[in-house]
């Protein structure tokens, strides 16, 4: 069949772009496909294109998809176009099933047994529990092990360097020393992980010549879909069967590149022309998906990337609705919104966010309603994390203030000064019904500050027992040290904002760790809502799908994007790439909107957006439409003296009760700790109006 023949039979539905691709049989060819422009299609008529015009024999056709959810797809997508009985002579593989391949014909040739393939994730994990113990003597989380293994796939798949690992360390994840000592234990056993599977695969192509060509000779055109999200490793399998013929079609978009924590290489795209002299850079630039509206916004957006090819997206649909600004308060009444929302939602909807843990003040919400909702991939790495079992610790400790393996798990923690020889002698020292922290008081040599730091403790330990759950997280916080604690060693601080809002729903801080574990079942199941509905899932999780409305939670400076924005004429170019790469992300989140896409934004001070900003614009004398009013008893809203500097951790003094700080903060009412221990609950509007409070640095009137 000639090209014009073909053309008039499979091709009348693609547009120039798409055509072009297609017909672009030889040589090195990397396609960049912006969201929705049809890129499967293109892959699917090439396959066809390949066989009926070129006469490729379809057994010497090779496509690598990212999953293997993509690869059932994209095959049963060929069947229905092209036939069955040709899509069964394909082949269809992720990179893994290609490695698995690679191996087994080595095993065949060579007469030798390779290393058996370790399936069951719960075996790997427990063993990176072990050496983690057995390297620092204490036991792992659930999250503690997913950022280990997290951590050794980035290596593997970067083909990183002992030194390179080192540089993954932290305090709290010694990689380096758990990387060593799990690929020792592999192969004393005689096991590989997926990883390995590809390692093996390309070492086993480098170092048999015979065995590289046999493939080489198999496969003479290889095509690779989702190549944005292929890492080092994988790239370096498919350069190797490449070889001389260099029949290999990349498509993918480095803009859509968002898994550089599993070591995805979107510079591979950017430096194709050098890795493949003479290869020829193609592009699908229109989209079919989303209104010409979010198109335009998203194009406009991901253009403030550096890292890029120099692409335009445009959009085959005419103008729909102007982008939402959700304006609300703050985080709280986001999720009060979603709740609403959630009750009644004729439309597809879909919410997206960063991370897991963002949704579960939402679906705490809509459980305790009884609202039905979808939601899509979430963990439950969230509950185990060591934030929250240290929130555990403070409460134990609260109800039992004699329990000392408890305090030498915590006492450090708490940034009151107090020596490690100091919390042993309490624990010694302690009686039956006393309390750690009193005995600690007159522990000898401890100096007069940390005496006093142990009063006071004494004082919020004893508060923890008795107030709201989100007021007791605000003071483990700001009043007793944890915070700067996190804080100093790069803790991660959003943990105590997601326990504070599940806060306020409960009386006390037992009752939130109870909470706990019921969220802790309700996501370990895939919850399955109507079908026109809400929908919770993260943007990761959303990739390659789209909703008819769109909403993006979450959107402020420190949650998304995770990272500051690089500053200085040279920056770091680590800290452009993680950048860019939240940009990245947020952009794969607003092409995931056919129809209607919205963004939260938040008034409260410390809630700003870069992204928002760059979305929507200032305007000059206009007022937002507030989604959500803001919350009853604001001194703002009520028109009384603006108290909004002053926020847990503000230093104090009152005319009255002298130097304190304010610990926790709800509505117009702040929580004082002033000197000696003693504890006031303050109306600021009230007191500001009379000029009986100020912050220290303040002159009084």
């Amino acid at each position: 069949m000639d090209d014009a023949v073909w053309k008039q039979t499979w091709g009348e539905a693609l547009n120039q772009q798409q055509a072009a691709a297609v017909q672009a049989a030889d040589g090195p060819v990397l396609l960049l496909a912006v969201p929705g422009s049809g890129k499967t299609t293109v892959l699917i008529h090439r396959l066809g294109y390949l066989m009926d015009c070129r006469g490729i024999p379809p057994e010497r056709i090779l496509t690598v998809t990212y999953t293997v959810a993509a690869t059932r797809d994209m095959r049963a997508r060929f069947a229905r176009t092209f036939g069955e009985d040709r899509a069964n002579r394909l082949e269809f593989r992720t990179i893994n099933g290609l490695s698995a391949r690679i191996i087994q014909y080595y095993e065949r040739a060579m007469g030798r047994r390779a290393f058996q393939l370790v399936t069951d994730e719960g075996t790997l994990s427990s063993l990176v529990g072990e050496l983690f113990r057995a390297c620092t003597g204490t036991f792992a989380t659930e999250s503690t092990i997913k950022g280990l293994r997290t951590a050794i796939t980035y290596g593997k798949n970067r083909q990183m360097s002992r030194e390179e690992m080192e540089a993954l360390s932290t305090g709290e994840l010694p990689v380096a020393q758990v990387y060593q000592a799990y690929c020792r234990v592999l192969r004393q056993r005689g096991w590989m992980d997926y990883d390995d599977q590809m390692v093996y695969a390309a070492q086993i192509l480098r170092r048999h010549g015979e065995i590289l060509a046999y493939f080489q000779k198999k496969y003479t055109h290889l095509c690779v879909d989702e190549a944005q999200d292929t890492s080092r490793i994988q790239h370096t399998i498919l350069r190797l069967l490449a070889g001389r013929r260099r029949n290999l079609f990349l498509v993918g978009d480095e803009d859509q590149s968002i898994y550089g924590f599993r070591a995805a290489e979107p510079g591979a795209l950017l430096r194709f022309e050098r890795d493949y002299p003479g290869g020829r850079v193609l592009f699908l630039e229109k989209n079919y998906r989303s209104t010409q509206t979010i198109v335009t916004a998203a194009d406009g957006f991901i253009r403030q990337n550096h890292n890029r090819r120099d692409k335009h997206m445009t959009a085959a649909r005419g103008p729909g609705p102007a982008l939402e600004e959700l304006w609300v308060y703050d985080r709280a009444a986001q999720y009060a919104y979603l709740a609403r929302l959630a009750r009644d939602c004729p439309q597809e909807t879909a919410v997206l966010y960063r991370n897991n843990e963002s949704a579960l003040p939402v679906l705490d919400l809509l459980d305790r309603q009884g609202i039905a909702c979808r939601c899509r991939q979430m963990d439950g790495t969230f509950f185990t994390h060591r934030v929250v079992r240290d929130v555990a610790d403070f409460f134990t400790f609260a109800v039992n203030p004699a329990d000392g393996v408890c305090f030498l798990r915590m006492y450090y923690k708490l940034r009151a000064g107090i020596t490690k020889g100091a919390a042993q002698w309490a624990v010694r020292t302690v009686g039956a019904g006393e309390s750690l922290l009193d005995v600690l008081s007159q522990c000898p040599g401890l100096s007069q500050w940390s005496r006093g730091q142990c009063r006071a403790l004494s004082v919020h330990f004893a508060r923890l027992r008795e107030e709201r759950g989100d007021w007791a997280v605000d003071r483990l916080r700001h009043a007793m040290g944890y915070g700067e604690y996190l804080k100093e060693r790069g803790g991660d601080l959003g943990k105590l904002d997601i326990l504070e809002a599940l806060g306020r729903h409960v009386p006390h801080l037992g009752a939130l760790l109870d909470r706990l574990e019921e969220l802790r079942t309700l996501v370990r199941q895939e919850r399955q809502g109507p079908a026109q509905g809400l929908i919770l899932s993260t943007i990761h999780a959303s990739k390659g799908l789209e909703y008819q409305r769109v909403i993006l939670m979450d959107v402020a400076d420190g949650l998304l994007p995770l990272v500051e924005a690089p500053v200085g004429r040279n920056p770091d170019p680590a800290a452009v790439e993680a950048y860019e790469e939240e940009r990245r992300l947020f952009y794969v989140g607003m092409t995931r909107a056919k129809e209607t896409l919205a963004v939260f934004r938040f008034q409260k001070p410390g809630l700003a957006s870069a992204f928002s900003e760059a979305l929507f614009p200032p305007k000059a004398k206009s007022q937002p439409v507030r989604a959500h009013p803001k919350p009853a008893g604001d001194s703002r809203a009520e028109g009384a003296p603006d108290g909004t500097g002053y926020l847990p951790g503000v230093s104090v003094t009152h005319r009255t009760f002298g130097s304190g700080k304010v610990v926790s903060r709800q509505g117009d009412v702040a929580t004082i700790l002033f000197e000696g221990g003693q504890e006031k609950r303050i109306a600021l509007s009230v007191a500001l109006r009379r000029r009986q409070l100020w912050r220290s640095r303040e002159k009084t009137g």
